[in-house]
């Protein structure tokens, strides 16, 4: 099996796996519990917010848990805009962000608030300029994913976050962070966001938990009611097995990334090289070189991208047509949509997203496979 789709979900390591189930079947106590059986969950639960706090130089204090990305979104969106909602009511974010972001912002369009994207060029890339020129005195919220989960651009969140607060300190930077985590160097003291949003399955850790970083003092509104666990941000019983395998895959994952980053680099390059030497006229690569290594968008001339997902998957090959979250919506992705990339182009994306679990052969193979279904399937 060559697996090429790392953006989607991650194989977690066997650490974590094991972790989780121990934690699992032997620490299996509330943490809100007062016995201690129940203090000891809470003090699994703690140690592991300060690691996965360390690992983006914050304060433990800052980390909130979720079930997840989407929901660490969710809240990050619709919570600072109704906290903040009577200072203003202009959002400001962009096209391509992820679903989970896009659909929280449809939500607050219908409660009243506007919404205003900013446009990118071919590469998905946004201009700090318009940005500057949007931000207005009601600006409440403004809302940038790091690296786009399609196409692997990354925003210039740091320039970004200079430019929000220079025109309001008040205005609250939220930064999907969630295709950067583990990948990217994430210093919170540095880029000026208010609130950024992760995820444990990106990295090699467990699906359904995320978590939210929220800096001291930025004002939020809960979007579920319950006991008031997290601080009061998110109730919910804690889920302190999947927290501490979140921490386990965060500190392997920020130890090797360098590693990481080189071998994808390497296999990045090679699927690239290949397919320019066998098909030079039937692709067109969208992600920038500049791009997270680990991200690739490419498009095959007239061959719809299914064709080529399940004509790959008969050699056990596994990529993706976009964000696993709206794959099977059978549209054109509106990450290529805001980028203009025309027609046939656009019918025939698909995104091969990589880790360092893969080879540089599998590059090769991969490309093979292509280059046959290319064949068979256009004149």
């Amino acid at each position: 099996m060559i697996y090429f789709d790392n953006s989607a979900t991650t194989r977690p390591y066997k650490e974590v796996v094991d972790l989780v189930a121990k934690l699992s079947y032997e620490e299996f106590g509330n943490p809100a519990s007062l016995h201690s059986f129940g203090m000891r969950a809470e003090r699994i639960l703690e140690q592991s917010r300060k690691q996965l706090a360390d690992t983006l130089k914050a304060d433990p204090e800052e980390i909130v848990f979720t079930s997840g990305g989407t929901e660490a979104v969710n809240l990050a969106i619709k919570g600072s805009a109704e906290a903040l909602k009577r200072s203003g009511k202009h959002v400001l974010s962009t096209p391509i962000e992820h679903p989970a972001a896009l659909e929280s912002l449809k939500v607050l369009e219908n409660m009243g608030y506007e919404v205003e994207m900013l446009s990118v060029d071919d590469k998905g890339m946004i201009d700090t300029g318009e940005l500057k020129k949007k931000l207005r005195k009601d600006t409440i919220l403004v809302n940038i994913m790091m690296v786009n989960n399609e196409t692997g651009v990354i925003q210039p969140v740091t320039e970004a976050g200079h430019i929000i607060k220079s025109s309001n300190p008040n205005t609250v930077f939220h930064v999907d962070a969630v295709q950067a985590y583990g990948k990217l160097p994430i210093d919170t003291r540095s880029l000026r966001a208010d609130i950024m949003s992760f995820s444990a399955h990106k990295i090699h850790g467990p699906r359904g938990v995320g978590m939210m970083y929220l800096r001291h003092g930025t004002k939020i509104r809960p979007i579920m009611s319950g006991g008031g666990q997290e601080k009061q941000f998110r109730s919910g019983t804690v889920n302190v097995p999947g927290i501490a395998g979140f921490a386990c895959a965060a500190v392997k994952k920020t130890e090797q990334m360098d590693q990481d980053n080189q071998t994808i680099k390497r296999i990045r390059e090679k699927l690239i090289d290949e397919l320019k030497q066998r098909m030079p006229d039937k692709i067109r690569i969208n992600s920038p070189e500049d791009g997270l290594p680990g991200i690739l968008s490419i498009s095959f001339s007239s061959v719809k991208s299914e064709v080529i997902l399940h004509a790959l998957e008969l050699s056990e090959i596994y990529v993706s047509s976009g964000s696993a979250c709206s794959a099977k919506k059978n549209s054109i992705s509106h990450v290529i949509n805001a980028m203009n990339i025309p027609a046939p182009w656009s019918d025939g994306t698909i995104r091969f997203s990589f880790s360092g679990d893969n080879r540089e052969e599998e590059a090769a193979i991969c490309a093979q496979a292509l280059e046959n279904i290319m064949n068979t399937f256009t004149l």
